[in-house]
């Protein structure tokens, strides 16, 4: 999957420090990051000394192997031609996968940044905290942390069929199958979400829940949790047509192979595919 980066080693340690020249810094356009794709396909990120920006315009983010990542809070124009943005879907595709990697992960940070400027409270600024990472009221101290949603994706299974799904044109467009997913709700465990999620969106109940994995998505800010369920019942779908277009049982050896398995998604589905679930 996408964090699966070793022996490359991620640090989320915040360091209140500004960039140095080799630093990298993350350049955001909406969901496009600024980059440089090299003739093999490389995706290569730019240093600090090679933008025109100020050492106060980048705030630092983690740490991949000792190499430090910021985000720059500016937005810029594009005076090089070596550089482009590029959307984070197509450079979650690119090698290598530790900058892919840190290229969702600090959207996922800088998404959260850009959308907390003021106090939920009071509605008075926010303030960048320097002994961790936080924001913090400038009026009634109140300080917010960066947000995860955790999110359940759930492969029903029934003996040697995958109920596989896809999702309504209004709702996300998608050329693959996928498997059920949904945010869990508050006061909901991740199991009670898997049973609620799957009778809403196809009307089957299940049993025997039983957690494959999980993974950080920083494009949606999520926390996936990867379930496997068995069909209690009946196997008859009733569609919910708002959230999906197609749902059906698709034998073992009739799942479509996965180009990649960086999304949980594709992960569980190759699991099942060559049985080792």
């Amino acid at each position: 999957m996408i964090q699966d980066i070793a022996p490359a080693r991620f640090d989320g340690t915040y360091q209140p420090a500004p960039p140095v020249d080799d630093s990298l810094v993350c350049v955001f356009q909406g969901q496009r990051i600024l980059c440089v794709l090299s003739p093999g396909g490389t995706l290569t990120l730019p240093r600090f000394c090679e933008l025109p920006v100020a050492a106060g315009d980048c705030l630092h983010l983690f740490s991949v192997d000792r190499q430090d990542y910021f985000w720059c809070r500016r937005s810029l124009r594009l005076l090089n031609c070596d550089y482009r943005y590029l959307s984070l879907r197509r450079a979650l595709s690119l090698p290598p996968q530790a900058a892919a990697f840190a290229a969702v992960t600090a959207y996922h940070l800088a998404a959260w940044y850009a959308s907390n400027r003021f106090c939920g409270r009071c509605g008075q600024p926010l303030a960048y905290c320097n002994d961790e990472r936080a924001l913090e009221c400038s009026s009634c101290g109140r300080r917010v942390y960066p947000r995860i949603n955790p999110a359940i994706i759930v492969g029903v299974t029934d003996g040697d069929r995958l109920l596989v799904t896809k999702y309504a044109p209004s709702h996300a467009p998608t050329r693959h199958y996928a498997l059920i997913a949904g945010f869990c709700e508050i006061g909901e465990s991740a199991e009670e979400t898997v049973r609620r999620e799957v009778y809403e969106e196809v009307g089957l109940k299940v049993k025997n829940i039983r957690y494959y994995g999980s993974q950080p998505w920083g494009v949606d800010g999520n926390l996936s949790l990867g379930y496997f369920a068995d069909l209690d019942g009946s196997d008859a779908i009733t569609l919910e047509q708002e959230e999906l277009s197609l749902a059906e049982w698709v034998r073992r050896d009739k799942v479509p192979q996965r180009g990649d398995t960086l999304a949980l998604t594709s992960e569980m589905m190759e699991a099942f595919r060559l049985g080792r679930v």
